[in-house]
């Protein structure tokens, strides 16, 4: 077991989580989870998962992961420098998450849903990831890191986006496993959460 491994489980245990409900939440198997804790590096995407499941900022996380790392000196040294001018520079980081009242404020770059134009500015509700029928969601690109917005429309087998726009064809998936793999693909695809509103300029 590393010294980030501990750090990981010690971080579960200081907010009384067991490794079923922390595994459950993150959707991975809770023997994955027991492995993050043992002896296994997990991915960015557990990493960011768990950090909001222990309420623990990511960029603490990332610190510790480096002290850990095999990288050389030099290299951890810049990676850190790096994290920290991130996190002090405040300026930058509100003009891509901009907070307003809770809301994650974002600006489409990526070709969306036809009523939605790139360019516009969405606030999205990122607790609430509930699917509705006819509501908008936002997303961020795992490929690109853009952001998007469609709708989604859910069935028993299907999974799809729409974007109802001749410039971006509606997505299929198809579900087998149920809940717990539609939640996959939506983790996949980057949903961030529900839109409350939209600026478009003109």
């Amino acid at each position: 077991m590393t010294a980030f491994n501990d750090y990981l489980k010690a971080l579960r245990e200081q907010k009384s989580l067991d490794i079923g409900t922390v595994a459950k939440r993150i959707g991975v198997h809770r023997h994955t989870q027991s492995n993050y804790e043992g002896h296994r590096d997990p991915p960015i995407d557990y990493l960011i998962e768990f950090a909001e499941v222990v309420d623990v900022p990511f960029t603490d996380i990332l610190k510790k992961r480096l002290d850990d790392s095999k990288a050389t000196e030099q290299a951890k040294n810049n990676a850190l420098d790096s994290l920290n001018s991130v996190k002090s520079n405040d300026n930058t980081l509100d003009d891509i998450y901009a907070r307003d009242n809770d809301l994650l404020q974002v600006k489409l770059s990526e070709v969306s849903h036809t009523s939605i134009p790139v360019d516009a500015t969405v606030y999205i509700d990122t607790k609430d990831k509930s699917i509705a029928p006819g509501s908008m969601y936002g997303f961020l690109s795992p490929m690109n890191g853009c952001y998007f917005a469609a709708k989604l429309a859910i069935t028993d087998t299907k999974l799809k986006l729409v974007f109802e726009s001749i410039e971006r064809k509606d997505t299929e998936f198809y579900i087998e496993d149920g809940s717990t793999e539609s939640h996959y693909i939506l983790k996949t695809l980057g949903l961030l959460g529900k839109v409350v509103k939209a600026e478009i300029v003109f």
